[in-house]
């Protein structure tokens, strides 16, 4: 397609990302070019926005078409995303590993984070939170290393989305609060709002969750993106006992929701608890269970919100997944040595763009809490002005924040900084040989291996 061709393409463009459906799918009726795969894959997202999902086979007409390249894998890239959100989780694998590989040998590093995002979230689709996580992890490792800032908003709602799941409930807040002080576009904002607005529910916040909902709903435009955002209103409202408002919301949002699974069960188990609060317990199970068939997420992290629905289910032989909130803060394992690696719980947080971050925590660890000055003497052998250092010290602990999803992981007190002492820290050397004060050794040791971390 000639450069003219896109040019002319891209108002149409713009009316999708503007929640304008029908004007888009009209303009590009209008003019038909069936011979090009990007009038394809927009005719398919304005088609699926309006409820047909006869737009996915209009995206993988486009992904056909499209000879091997990076605009190949932005073609599986769109046709994996309608598949996931038609609920057909793997076949949306199938198509962002075939976007993945297509980034991959393009040397395509923004193409290689969406794919990594879109398979993320396939995954928490499917339940596989662990998987998901990774996915999202070095989605934004990637995001880091590359510096891709308009796609950092959406690599951390996707974490934030992933650790609501698992019921890490502090590190879901803390990463769709990141993604909202980033520049966003509409449909991105929408998203984040409705993440955050949801976490804070789940967090037992729904009225500081409902004012975001609603927020997200303001923003959202027509067809299924609104009724999406009409569903987790509607979890709000039934919270709040205010049932019959959410009635209506999930009123007008269920009939344009056999497009999006997701929203789909999240609106089944919606109806299920405002059903069993009203003594209709047969009705609520059976909705419970119709819920299950669209996939296990988000029904799973409802429980958080419902725990005596899924509490009568289960009593009723039903065994729904359910998220359980995590207990604190994951312990943290640090090791420095033979490859450098930090690892939360039993996740490994990628370290691809992370700086002085990963030595900031070490020495903290070893050495105990210090001020600012020791720190900058310890991570920077150069001399320079004090500012500048207290900048370069501000924005390594920022960092580290960041690698933990933790507001807290690293406190600046006075000039001190500390690690969070209601968290576990440990530094290995080995087979897991615990260190203590043996920063000196490592720091030599590290700066040969690794010149310019």
């Amino acid at each position: 397609m000639s450069r003219t061709d896109w040019e002319e393409l891209a108002p149409v463009r713009e009316r999708l990302l503007r929640g304008r459906y029908r004007e888009a799918l009209e303009r590009l009726e209008r003019e038909p070019r069936t011979g090009e795969a990007r009038w394809w894959r927009l005719r398919g997202w304005a088609r699926w926005h309006l409820g047909d999902r006869g737009g996915i086979e209009d995206a993988l007409r486009a992904a056909r078409m499209e000879p091997p390249g990076s605009r190949a894998g932005w073609a599986w890239q769109d046709a994996g995303a309608l598949l996931f959100r038609a609920g057909d989780w793997v076949q949306a694998g199938e198509a962002l590993e075939r976007a993945l590989d297509h980034f991959g040998a393009a040397g395509d590093g923004e193409g290689r984070a969406w794919a990594l995002h879109g398979l993320g979230v396939s995954l928490l689709h499917r339940g596989r939170t662990g998987e998901a996580l990774e996915r999202a992890e070095a989605a934004w490792a990637t995001v880091r290393r590359k510096a891709l800032r308009d796609f950092a908003g959406r690599a951390l709602v996707l974490l934030a989305n992933v650790h609501r799941a698992g019921g890490e409930l502090a590190e879901a807040l803390f990463r769709a609060r990141q993604a909202l002080r980033r520049r966003l576009d509409a449909d991105d904002r929408v998203v984040a709002l409705k993440t955050l607005g949801t976490a804070l529910r789940l967090d037992g916040r729904p009225a500081e969750g409902l004012s975001r909902l609603r927020g997200a709903l303001r923003g959202a435009g027509g067809g299924v993106r609104r009724s999406a955002a009409l569903v987790e209103v509607a979890a709000a409202l039934v919270s709040l006992e205010r049932g019959r408002e959410a009635e209506r919301a999930l009123g007008e949002a269920l009939p344009l929701l056999e497009a999006h699974a997701p929203a789909r069960g999240r609106a089944l188990a919606v109806l299920a608890e405002i059903a069993r609060r009203r003594g209709q317990r047969e009705g609520a199970v059976r909705l419970l269970r119709e819920a299950q068939r669209t996939g296990p997420y988000p029904l799973m992290e409802e429980a958080l919100a419902f725990p005596e629905l899924f509490d009568l289910a289960e009593r009723r032989g039903l065994r729904p997944r359910r998220t359980r909130r995590a207990r604190g803060p994951a312990p943290v394992r640090l090791e420095p040595w033979g490859g450098r690696r930090l690892l939360a719980g039993r996740r490994e947080v990628p370290l691809e763009g992370s700086g002085r971050a990963f030595e900031l925590l070490v020495y903290l660890a070893l050495e105990g809490a210090a001020s600012w000055e020791r720190v900058a003497h310890a991570l920077w052998e150069d001399a320079e002005r004090p500012r500048k250092l207290y900048r370069r010290v501000q924005m390594a602990a920022a960092r580290a924040r960041d690698l933990l999803a933790d507001g807290g992981a690293v406190r600046v007190r006075g000039g001190v900084l500390e690690l969070d002492p209601k968290r576990e820290w440990r530094v290995v050397k080995g087979r897991g040989r615990f260190l203590e004060g043996v920063w000196t050794e490592w720091a030599e040791e590290s700066r040969k291996e690794w010149p310019e971390a």
